[in-house]
């Protein structure tokens, strides 16, 4: 199945417009090899955890928590909110600076939530308007090592 999925996070997730052309909203950014991927998710729910494993793989961080995303004309960029440095919250450890990514354009979004299948059918999101690849699965050990990997061959 291709193109935007009814039940996609997009029913759950909420896009603030900050009256300037730009939105935020609760998430994390990471970006590995120049791709940039927006990580989804409830509180709790690992975003900020799977952040450090991709950093500590070599990923670099964009923004932890609030997500500043920003339509340069054809591509959706995404950014850290003005201030706010480059650091992850490790829950239960407290907050560690990191390398700074910048913004980066996004190449695709991963929910943390159930799998519909070993196999599934590939499915897109719309995010500010811009179509991106979505990618479901819950946290879990071996995910950012398979979301590197899959980011790798896009």
């Amino acid at each position: 199945m291709s193109g935007p999925d009814p039940a996609a996070p997009s029913t759950r997730m909420r896009l603030t417009p900050m009256g300037d052309g730009r939105h935020c909203l609760h998430a994390t950014a990471v970006t590995s090899g120049g791709r940039g991927l927006l990580i989804l998710g409830a509180s709790g729910a690992g975003k900020s955890g799977l952040a450090a494993e991709l950093v500590a793989l070599g990923g670099a961080l964009i923004s932890d928590d609030l997500v500043v995303l920003t339509d340069t004309g054809g591509r959706l960029v995404a950014s850290r909110p003005t201030g706010a440095p480059p650091a992850l919250e490790l829950r239960g450890i407290g907050i560690v600076n990191t390398r700074d990514a910048g913004p980066h354009h996004l190449h695709a979004v991963l929910s943390l939530e159930p799998i519909a299948g070993r196999l599934p059918e590939p499915t897109n999101i719309v995010m500010a308007g811009h179509d991106l690849p979505l990618l479901r699965h819950p946290a879990a050990p071996g995910l950012a090592a398979k979301i590197l990997l899959w980011l790798a061959a896009r």
